[in-house]
């Protein structure tokens, strides 16, 4: 009777929990809509939608049209058309536009866009300028013209809170530069003469162009603060003693249903989804159909994994999902609010500028990134997590021989084998297999979108290889856990980037850390590597080395990596604790960031910055207790997980890692099986006895067990 009241009270103080998250979740709503008023507090009427406008100008000779001159070279007109263009741009003009449309200049944000065909490096934006548009983009009406190479035309873009507002800017801006052209005319004694005409191609035409938005926001805000409010409450409730009540299951497990000896379906679906992850090209993999969201290969997949996964949740028996939260899962959850948060703070912001779309569609991919975690964290048994590190490792062979193959050959296996083998409805990128980058090096990539995401990949599969070098009792599985090294090695040298030896030397520095007697027992095993990495891929040691002397530290690939750093500042000290947003910071728009770290301290600020570099020191924290115990089950698994945890840091400050699924994905996957091997569980036996998995509760000898009622309170999965 005390146990059914304890319970009733329990369900009462999670009810309680949920109605204030969701109160606090309402307002949160309103105040990021500006429904809200916070000083004092008041109900208002917010209004969010933004409306464009455009029309295009032909720059044209007068009195006779160009049309009628086919002498005249368009060419020359092209470039004045440009010119007057950025007229429009200057302040003595954005006065008239002003005037005509009844606002005050200073209220016009106007930019006008070079679309001259340089050098990208001479397009991006550097300090001064980047912080110029920003200035440009805080007020409510923006002008932006666009010049075309090869015509004498260029467009008008404009931006106002209204369709009728932004029209008017529009026109208002063709009419203010013939006023201003012929009142310099008049200046400079040209009279009645006109040397360049300004047609007009049609009236402005406009609309609303961020439909929606308001109920986007608020939904996005409400969700934000509901879940972080549920889950303070829950901490709380917690640590007043309270469980959450859980349903154990009704079967026993069965002995040697382990992976790959196993019927059930969850393993089997997410092991086929990591030999797409190895194997396959899927981000450059869609369906050939016309749908709102481009569907690659794994948005096909995916689903039906996390379906699978969910269906075994709310199963009985022995398909039921496991696991304990760990460390681990706090750093995934806390970068995915804030990567979820940076985009609530800024959502008035980007919606203004027309980039919360982009934002929007970019926070899925982050929790299909995230879902993958979770269903290896929870369905991944601990006596499965072996099988599946080694079935990673042959994926991963079987990634760096394809590679070589490339390297050797010019032919890329991936993209041409996922080319005849998937059917017709699929679509798959074409691929040159001997294309060179700007400084002459060969880009060979495998299945991954850039060579430096190959790196990425092999070099968190390396200490697989490393330690199961060190843990072989005989020596052919040395021989062979050598040979894979060895591969992996030679296809990561491959790629001719330096990264290929700064992944690889941090994940051999993470396991001697560790094992520093062991790996120097594996010294003269170093340098029969170097040798056979010298003849599977002939050169590619010494291309990949020689980049490093300090007379070709110079090049381009460098020089713009470091630049980096200066033409940021300004978006980083404009949103410095979380950001301008997750995903709205546009290669095309602004600048290719080398570096994952830029990439979070702009879109997440310091404190996303902080939330990412957790995410993968946690695995590394987390894994430290288990590897020092040197429990032979346990020990070696998370030493493989420390040390690819160490390796995607590393690769981050390289590269812009969150880009590319392949990286990202894997990482996540080889995450949730460290957590699955520090997160204890309970488990059935055929006896039905449950036993706890981990280094929590360790019971001392002799000790007596948990009373039933709090064995049963316990969480089960």
């Amino acid at each position: 009777m005390q146990r059914v009241t304890q319970l009733s009270e329990d369900k009462r103080r999670l009810l309680r929990v949920v109605a204030i998250a969701a109160f606090v979740g309402l307002v949160s709503a309103g105040l990021s809509t500006g429904t809200i008023g916070l000083l004092p507090p008041k109900l208002e009427s917010s209004e969010l939608q933004v409306a464009a406008a455009s029309t295009h100008v032909l720059v044209d000779t007068g009195p006779t049209s160009i049309v009628h001159r086919r002498d005249y070279p368009p060419t020359a007109l092209a470039k004045r058309a440009e010119l007057l263009g950025r007229v429009i741009t200057s302040p003595p003009v954005l006065e008239r536009i002003a005037r005509r449309s009844g606002i005050s200049a200073d209220q016009i944000g106007a930019s006008a866009r070079s679309t001259a065909n340089v050098p990208l490096a001479l397009s991006e934006p550097g300090s001064e300028q980047r912080a110029n548009e920003i200035l440009r983009s805080v007020p409510p009406y923006r002008l932006e013209i666009q010049a075309r190479e090869t015509n004498p035309i260029f467009s008008i873009y404009t931006q106002a809170p209204s369709t009728a507002e932004a029209e008017g800017i529009a026109n208002a801006a063709v009419a203010s530069l013939r006023d201003y052209l012929r009142d310099l005319g008049d200046r400079q004694g040209f009279g009645d003469y006109e040397p360049v005409r300004v047609r007009q191609l049609g009236r402005a035409r406009g609309g609303p162009v961020n439909g929606g938005a308001q109920w986007a926001i608020a939904l996005l805000a409400f969700g934000v603060a509901f879940s972080f409010s549920c889950a303070v409450g829950l901490f709380v409730l917690r640590r007043r003693g309270f469980r959450m009540p859980v349903r154990r299951p009704a079967a026993q497990r069965k002995s040697g249903d382990d992976w790959p000896h196993t019927g059930r379906l969850l393993p089997w679906m997410l092991a086929f989804f990591i030999a797409i992850l190895w194997l396959a090209p899927f981000d450059q993999i869609e369906l050939s159909a016309n749908l709102p969201i481009d569907l690659k290969l794994d948005r096909l997949v995916l689903p039906f994994v996390a379906v699978t996964w969910a269906l075994a949740l709310v199963a009985e028996g022995r398909v039921v999902p496991r696991g304990r939260l760990t460390w681990i899962h706090a750093a995934v959850g806390a970068f995915v609010w804030c990567a979820f948060l940076s985009v609530v703070l800024d959502a008035r912001y980007l919606n203004h500028t027309l980039e919360l779309e982009g934002a929007l569609k970019e926070l899925p991919l982050l929790v299909s990134y995230v879902s993958l975690f979770v269903i290896a964290a929870s369905a991944v048994r601990r006596t499965e997590i072996q099988a599946f590190l080694t079935y990673t490792l042959v994926l991963a062979v079987l990634c760096a021989i394809g590679i070589i193959i490339e390297y050797r050959f010019e032919v890329n296996l991936f993209f041409d084998w996922s080319d005849k083998i998937l059917p017709g409805i699929f679509k798959v990128a074409e691929l040159d297999a001997s294309a060179v980058d700007t400084i002459g090096r060969r880009q060979v990539q495998g299945p991954a979108g850039v060579p430096l995401e190959a790196v990425a990949m092999l070099s968190m599969a390396l200490p697989i290889a490393l330690v199961g070098i060190m843990q072989a009792k005989r020596w052919r599985g040395r021989i062979l856990y050598g040979l894979a090294a060895c591969l992996l090695l030679a296809a990561t040298f491959a790629t001719f980037r330096k990264s290929a030896l700064l992944a690889p030397v941090s994940v051999i520095l993470t396991v001697a850390y560790f094992r520093r007697q062991e790996l120097l027992k594996l010294a003269p095993l170093g340098l029969v590597l170097v040798v056979l990495v010298h003849l599977i891929a002939p050169g590619a040691l010494g291309s990949t080395t020689q980049q490093f002397d300090p007379a070709r530290l110079g090049v381009t690939t460098v020089s713009e990596r470091t630049a980096d750093y200066d033409a940021v500042r300004p978006d980083v000290w404009t949103h410095l604790p979380f950001g301008r947003g997750w995903g709205s910071y546009d290669h095309a728009s602004y600048r290719i960031l080398d570096t994952e770290l830029l990439h979070r301290l702009i879109e997440m600020g310091v404190v996303g910055l902080l939330a990412f570099l957790f995410m993968g020191a946690s695995v590394v924290l987390s894994a430290r207790a288990i590897i020092a115990s040197r429990d032979p089950s346990r020990a070696p698994i998370a030493l493989i997980g420390a040390a690819a945890a160490v390796s995607f840091l590393v690769v981050s400050t390289l590269f812009d890692v969150l880009s590319f699924p392949h990286a990202t994905y894997i990482f996540l996957y080889m995450a949730g099986l460290v957590a699955a091997v520090i997160g204890y569980q309970r488990e059935p036996d055929e006896t039905g006895t449950e036993h706890l998995h981990g280094s929590a509760e360790r019971r001392a000898p002799g000790a007596p067990h948990a009373p039933t009622e709090v064995a049963a309170a316990q969480p089960a999965g």
